[in-house]
């Protein structure tokens, strides 16, 4: 979608004229508009921006772009085309096009729900995940690599891949986090096991009899399982063949990390042991023994000094040695009082983790997993390991229905909400109107939506829509040069971000305004953002609720985080502010820079000489530059009179801030209050909310086929919505209720 389209709908459409003749509409509409209107710009093979209109000389010439026919529309839409110092068309001309345009291509634009990719959990929704299926707090963000983003979202199916290497860490992932919530030891009798040495693997080393040598520097030792995080006792007997002025020398290691060094002056007559007590993660682990010190001196006069060995009898594991914490899971539905059937117990958890009825094949399978085991507690965990590495619970899946439209079943549905609004599985009040199919009631479906929003889950949207729509999740790698800003640091970028999303939070639970998000009289602070804003009388390191005076603050145009993420290092860029606004603001994104543009100066000298708006100014003038840059600037420019960390500012560099700006419609504007006000004051934001929250709620990026969709959404809504009127009225949607036909989801 463009900023064109955006900034759409003046009014222009009301009317019903058409200047178009029942003849050839094409020659008598279309061609006298783009030779009056156009094809000075762009005609031959210097027609701005690469668009030749030259080649377009009937209806039949359209074939095929329909891409470039929509993008002309949003510009004749909007005013941006034909430019202002140009001729202008009349209204029932314009109206005469668009009514063309919209009739030449209305079936490319039809509207169609998509078939999106089938969609992997995310990071965030696996953490969330896990803690509302079992009440564990799993570390995914530590153990699992970044997930990829797509149309500014890291919940787009189509970017979710399954690599080989992530699918080995959500298997080991599944045995760390079952062990954790189902636990069957007694710290009373702790679980023992010995590993004889002839029985131990490792390089460097040969059985003899039942004990292992170690002949040369390495270790052998064992995988193992650690049922939950705890304290395990290692312990070893071995002996060593001494020789040089050294005893042998050990270690015990845990997935190769040296816990404890230890001496073996010990000989076979009269072998040690060896013992060490230490915390451990769940999970399948290496234990092992080292060997440190090898010694070889063939030559020595002395044959029992020659060679250094090490020699072990066996290497035991004891534990946990402490009591076990309960899981919220094991306490809920493995007290041996109240518990059903393992059957039972592994249906229901296999329903929940699956997010819908688990058929009696299904079951089946997993029971014959549990039966393998020894008690019913170690049958649920081995059962709960594969119900988590099931794609059933590391995928939202939807079936297809043999190309063919359909309505999402209940449970697909529930899925989907769940995972807009929490990041997370549908709740047990949310599963029962899945299971008496109420949920796919309009009604039913608006009330569910009222009462997430309303729970303290609904934060993730704050955490994972809002960060990343803002993108004040970048403030984690940002980093402003420490000279020109020393007062930036890890704990103001905290304070930032914590603005955004509780600033968020407050729009959504409050059911405030969307259009709050551009201009509100209150933020969030604490002491250490407070004196980067100039506002005195604010102490210590909580968040609070203040007041703001809306003509330097308030909104996200004033957030620091914001205005940070959007600067160079070393200074504010209007190019990269104008950019954020026409992406996030607007949902308009400029097309990347042709090959070879120059960059402006950025010399001492320079920035002596001229301001930086006068260099971009300079910099516009580049014919390649210009089409786009004078979008990109005059927004940017809103933004002077804030520095590269978002603290207010009068001068730069010596230069006076010049923070007016001149959109591409003719439309001035004066600093923050003004550009607040241009932003403000049509509908191009909250048709900007609806896309952009279209996209995230779906898991996939937005086609053309979803325009009169968003459009639609747009148009009903009140000219002030709430962000619920904005998420009812997409959840409410075709495309969020019904998977289409179409696979190209582009």
């Amino acid at each position: 979608m463009t900023w064109i389209r955006s900034l759409a709908f003046f009014g222009i459409l009301g009317s019903s004229a058409s200047a178009a003749s029942p003849g050839d509409p094409f020659a008598d509409t279309i061609a006298p508009f783009l030779t009056q209107h156009c094809s000075e710009c762009h005609a031959g093979d210097a027609a701005k921006g690469g668009l030749d209109l030259s080649v377009f000389s009937s209806a039949k010439s359209t074939d095929g772009r329909v891409d470039t026919w929509l993008d002309m529309r949003e510009r004749i839409v909007s005013g941006e085309m034909p430019p202002a110092k140009k001729s202008r068309p009349s209204d029932a001309d314009k109206t005469a096009v668009l009514h063309w345009i919209d009739a030449r291509f209305a079936a490319a634009t039809a509207p169609d729900p998509g078939r999106p990719t089938l969609r992997r959990l995310n990071r965030a929704e696996y953490v969330n995940t896990i803690r509302d299926l079992l009440g564990i707090d799993y570390d995914a963000l530590a153990e699992f690599p970044n997930d990829d983003v797509g149309y500014g979202f890291d919940n787009i199916g189509d970017v979710l891949s399954m690599p080989d290497m992530l699918l080995e860490k959500y298997m080991t992932a599944a045995e760390r986090i079952a062990a954790r919530a189902v636990t069957s030891d007694d710290p009373a009798k702790p679980p023992q096991r010995r590993v004889k040495g002839s029985e131990l693997s490792g390089k460097n080393s040969n059985a003899r009899g039942t004990v292992r040598g170690l002949y040369s520097n390495g270790d052998v030792g064992f995988d193992m399982v650690f049922p939950r995080d705890g304290e395990y006792l290692l312990r070893t007997r071995t002996f060593g063949d001494q020789a040089g002025t050294d005893p042998a020398r050990a270690a015990f290691r845990i997935a190769r990390e040296e816990k404890l060094r230890f001496d073996v002056p010990a000989t076979k007559d009269k072998p040690q042991e060896s013992e060490l007590r230490c915390q451990v993660k769940a999970g399948r682990r290496r234990v092992a023994v080292s060997f440190l010190n090898d010694f070889w001196k063939p030559d020595d006069p002395d044959p029992t000094q020659r060679d250094r060995n090490l020699t072990v009898e066996w290497l035991e594991v004891v534990g946990p040695l402490d009591a076990p914490v309960f899981s919220a899971f094991q306490r809920g539905w493995l007290d041996p009082k109240t518990r059903g059937s393992q059957r039972d117990v592994v249906a229901n958890l296999a329903r929940r983790a699956w997010r819908r009825p688990v058929a009696s094949g299904e079951l089946d399978r997993l029971m014959t997993l549990a039966k393998g085991e020894k008690s019913f507690e170690d049958g649920v965990r081995t059962a709960l390991a594969a119900v988590l590495v099931s794609p059933h619970f590391l995928f939202l899946v939807e079936r297809d229905a043999d190309g063919k439209l359909r309505e999402l079943n209940a449970f697909e549905l529930a899925a989907r909400l769940s995972y807009a609004l929490w990041s997370s599985m549908p709740d047990d009040e949310l599963a029962r109107a899945a299971d008496d199919g109420s949920l796919s009631k309009p009604d039913v479906l608006r009330e569910q939506v009222r009462r997430m929003l309303r729970d303290p889950r609904a934060s993730a949207l704050s955490r994972n829509f809002g960060g990343q729509w803002l993108q004040t999740r970048n403030l984690d790698s940002v980093t402003p040069d420490a000279l020109r800003f020393p007062g930036f640091d890890a704990e103001l970028a905290t304070a930032m971000r914590s603005e955004a999303e509780l600033f968020f939070d407050a729009i959504v639970r409050e059911g405030r305004s969307v259009r709050e998000f551009l201009d509100a009289d209150f933020t969030f602070v604490n002491e250490r953002l407070a004196k980067h804003y100039g506002m005195a009388g604010v102490r210590g390191d909580e968040m609070r609720r203040v007041p703001v005076d809306r003509r330097v603050r308030g909104g996200v145009l004033g957030m620091a985080g914001v205005l940070t993420v959007t600067s160079n290092p070393t200074r504010t860029s209007p190019v990269k502010r104008g950019k954020w606004i026409l992406d996030n603001l607007l949902a308009a994104p400029t097309p990347p820079p042709p090959p070879g543009v120059g960059v402006i100066d950025e010399t001492s000298t320079a920035s002596g000489a001229a301001s930086l708006r006068e260099r971009l100014e300079e910099h516009r003038k580049n014919p390649d530059c210009g089409a786009c840059h004078s979008r990109l600037d005059p927004l940017g420019f809103g933004l002077e009179n804030f520095d590269a960390t978002g603290a207010w500012r009068g001068s730069d560099e010596g230069h006076v801030v010049d923070a007016s700006g001149v959109l591409p419609d003719g439309r001035r504007f004066e600093g923050l209050t003004g550009l607040k006000g241009v932003l403000g004051r049509d509908d191009a934001f909250v048709r900007c909310m609806v896309e952009k929250l279209m996209t995230y709620s779906l898991g996939r990026g937005l086609r053309r086929r979803d325009r009169p969709v968003v459009d639609g959404i747009a148009q009903s809504l009140e000219f002030d919505p709430t962000f619920e009127d904005v998420i009812q009225a997409i959840v409410q949607s075709e495309p969020f209720r019904r998977r289409g036909t179409e696979e190209d989801i582009r």
